[in-house]
């Protein structure tokens, strides 16, 4: 349990402290995106993601240290080294892409590299819990199957997802601690600690103290926007956390939202070809601050479509609610079944 508040704290305490100087260094070098949810459409300082990326990888490490030197131990967990690799290359794609702008097919393809050191390491159990059916043992397609299209679903529904003040942070720092809860509660109440779901909590953990400290000061209004180099560690991370923690059931849930977006996304890329209609990839601001939408056609154009009355603000706070309530619903309801 130490190693999980010492992951958190770690990565809390860098983002807070860094931050400030972050801003101010990208100011100072012209690296602005324009915040397209205000009237003004202001410039915002962009790309602030590697203070995440930073923090999560300064986390684990120091993990990985005390394992090493305070408990005198000669191997750490390969699950762990496999996360820290993946979530380092997720960054360098996000980098890239953040300089170099890939097309949407390149985009959704590569997180895909990300996957390879879990690959490799054969990180997870080869058993899943599928709903209405039952346990499964997947043997070798596990690692060469489940795991990379995993990886690839959550970091691409996590770098789409996004796109409001606030939002990526805030849906990290639910999703990242219903992982933290149920790794920990699960110990708890079958009363048998193991290193599988501590491992999953630790980066859950590291996750979670990086993306609430960036909260803070990516919230409504944004004093800074992570970019795809933030997005995509935070989507490797998550995938990483869940893989070790063998959490299937739990991953389903958490993503459903993601999976409703991507769906929507889909359907509206096919109505804008069928209609000849101008695709539109943000909402439109009123004067007085409310979304305009042309159609629920993403989970953040849900409420705008059907409400005039939804600021950028408010639509995030909704979003986030409902994160919430399925997240640590579907933990509560999981953590049951062992009472």
């Amino acid at each position: 349990m130490l190693s999980i508040l010492v992951a958190a704290i770690t990565s809390f305490l860098i983002v807070i402290i860094f931050t400030p100087g972050t801003i101010q260094m990208l100011e100072e070098k012209g690296i602005y995106g324009e915040d397209v949810h205000k009237i003004d459409r202001p410039k915002v300082p962009k790309g602030g993601g590697f203070v995440i990326l930073f923090a999560i990888v300064t986390g684990l490490l120091i993990v990985i240290g005390m394992t090493s030197f305070l408990e005198q131990s000669e191997t750490v967990n390969p699950a762990l080294l496999a996360a820290l690799v993946s979530i380092l290359m997720a960054s360098m794609i996000g980098i890239l892409d953040d300089n170099l702008d890939f097309r949407n097919r390149t985009k959704v393809v590569l997180p895909l590299v990300a996957s390879i050191p879990m690959i490799a390491l054969q990180v997870g159990t080869r058993t899943m819990n599928i709903p209405l059916i039952g346990t499964i043992d997947l043997g070798i397609l596990y690692p060469l199957a489940v795991v990379p299209l995993m990886m690839t679903f959550i970091i691409d529904s996590t770098n789409m997802y996004g796109g409001m003040n606030g939002l990526e942070s805030g849906l990290a720092a639910i999703n990242s601690s219903a992982v933290i809860i149920y790794s920990i509660m699960t110990q708890v109440l079958t009363d048998e600690s193991t290193s599988i779901l501590m491992d999953s909590g630790i980066v859950a953990a590291a996750l979670f103290g990086a993306v609430s400290a960036f909260f803070v000061f990516n919230r409504f209004p944004a004093k800074i926007l992570p970019g795809d180099v933030g997005r995509l560690p935070i989507g490797a991370t998550l995938a990483a956390a869940l893989i070790i923690g063998n959490m299937d059931r739990l991953a389903i849930m958490l993503y459903m939202p993601f999976l409703l977006n991507f769906v929507m996304y889909l359907f509206y890329r096919l109505y804008v070809k069928k209609t000849g209609i101008e695709y539109a990839k943000f909402a439109n601001v009123r004067n007085d601050g409310t979304l305009e939408v042309t159609g629920p056609f993403t989970m953040y154009w849900l409420f705008p479509h059907l409400s005039n009355k939804i600021t950028e603000k408010k639509n995030v706070r909704l979003l986030m609610l409902i994160q919430a309530v399925l997240a640590y619903g579907t933990v509560v309801f999981l953590l049951l079944t062992y009472l």
